[in-house]
């Protein structure tokens, strides 16, 4: 009895060590949109996020519905500067990776009026 007790216990150990060890299992959107200074110049209403700029020149659109209003193509190509909207590119290219990337715009997708 008492050795199956002590292999309970290392299993135990290891399991839970397994688990602590384990990379974290998605990136988070609100993280690297934050990270990456997009509240520079963006407000996200629905997720109490304000514009940092006092600048009204430099002050982008408050983020909720973008991606409703236009799909999730749409944005990583403009975050991207692959495309333009009315003409203009977006004011700074997303430096970061893919996966922060998509990361990113389902968040917003998930920022609903």
């Amino acid at each position: 009895m008492r050795n199956l007790a002590s292999y309970a216990a290392i299993l135990a150990l290891i399991v839970v060590g397994a688990a602590l060890s384990a990379p974290a299992s998605a990136v988070d959107g609100k993280e690297v949109f934050l990270a990456q200074k997009c509240n520079t110049c963006h407000s996200v209403s629905t997720a109490a996020i304000e514009a940092t700029t006092k600048s009204e020149k430099m002050k982008g659109p408050d983020l909720v519905g973008v991606v409703q209003a236009h799909d999730t193509a749409w944005v990583s190509d403009f975050i991207q500067k692959k495309i333009d909207k009315e003409g203009k590119k977006h004011a700074k290219e997303f430096k970061g990776t893919a996966e922060e990337l998509a990361a990113i715009v389902a968040w917003l997708e998930s920022q609903k009026k």
